[in-house]
């Protein structure tokens, strides 16, 4: 899925937390999970979660957590 709202350059990456917070809650709340890895979300996670969509956030906290397990 492509999101409509912003036309980043393929090589553009996020530089602060500022950015990063806005670039995950874009791509997760679109379903872009492309390019997406596990460590960079997790990382951000807890001041990501209540930028995202509630289904979203509670599966990523239920992989978190079983992750754990």
């Amino acid at each position: 899925m492509k999101n409509w709202d912003y036309n980043l350059p393929k090589r553009w990456k996020p530089e602060n937390e500022r950015q990063w917070l806005w670039y995950l809650a874009r791509k997760i709340n679109y379903d872009d999970w492309t390019g997406l890895k596990k460590e960079i979300v997790k990382r951000y996670f807890v001041k990501l979660k209540k930028r995202l969509d509630p289904g979203k956030r509670i599966m990523l906290e239920l992989y978190f957590k079983k992750e754990k397990i």
